[in-house]
């Protein structure tokens, strides 16, 4: 449980640094909210960076993202920072 919360906070932080709000508070996974959803998908996943799309779960705009250990998020968090440039 310390480290899924410490992870949650790790990616909160990040995400919110790099302009997005993220939300979620329970669970082993994040939401992020983004009108360019499909298109941060496809260049996470070009990095080898594997997110859920919920458009399929009529969330167009969102993605899931899985907690995972300090190393797994700050790789996810370089890659989407690498994403928006």
């Amino acid at each position: 449980r310390v480290v899924n919360e410490n992870g949650r906070r790790q990616l909160f932080d990040g995400l919110n640094r790099l302009g997005y709000q993220p939300f979620g508070e329970h669970g082993n996974f994040i939401l992020l909210e983004s009108d360019s959803a499909a298109s941060l998908s496809q260049k996470l996943m070009e990095q080898g960076v594997i997110v859920r799309p919920l458009a399929g779960y009529g969330l167009p705009k969102h993605l899931r993202i899985s907690i995972g250990l300090e190393e797994q998020n700050s790789r996810f968090l370089e890659a989407v920072a690498y994403s928006c440039r």
